[in-house]
């Protein structure tokens, strides 16, 4: 699979459990498990799946880590385009297309 083939199968992944009550970890390790990625860990071990990429630089598929999600706690979610990212574990912990810019901002994880 390519890397922007594994992309759109990560975003679309994502996409598709919108609205499942979830947390963040359990939405983007069902996202990754699309693409043959099997991985499951706190939101700061996702960065052990790839590499740091700009905002400038970010695609859909790539995963957004955030120091604090907004909640006072470290967050994980999908970038899917257009400044939209899949987010686990909100407004009562449904999955939610929201705003990439939450919380401390986004640090962008492109998966090898």
């Amino acid at each position: 699979m390519s890397a922007s083939g594994q992309g759109a199968t990560i975003a679309s992944a994502a996409r598709g459990q919108l609205g499942v009550g979830q947390d963040c970890t359990a939405l983007v390790t069902n996202a990754l498990r699309a693409a043959g990625i099997n991985f499951r860990g706190w939101p700061a071990d996702y960065f052990k799946l790839g590499a740091p990429v700009t905002a400038g630089q970010a695609q859909p598929g790539d995963l957004v880590y955030y120091a604090d999600g907004g909640m006072g706690t470290p967050h994980i979610g999908v970038y899917v385009g257009g400044g939209k990212a899949v987010h686990g574990g909100w407004n009562g912990g449904s999955t939610v297309l929201d705003s990439v810019n939450v919380g401390s901002g986004p640090v962008y994880i492109r998966v090898r």
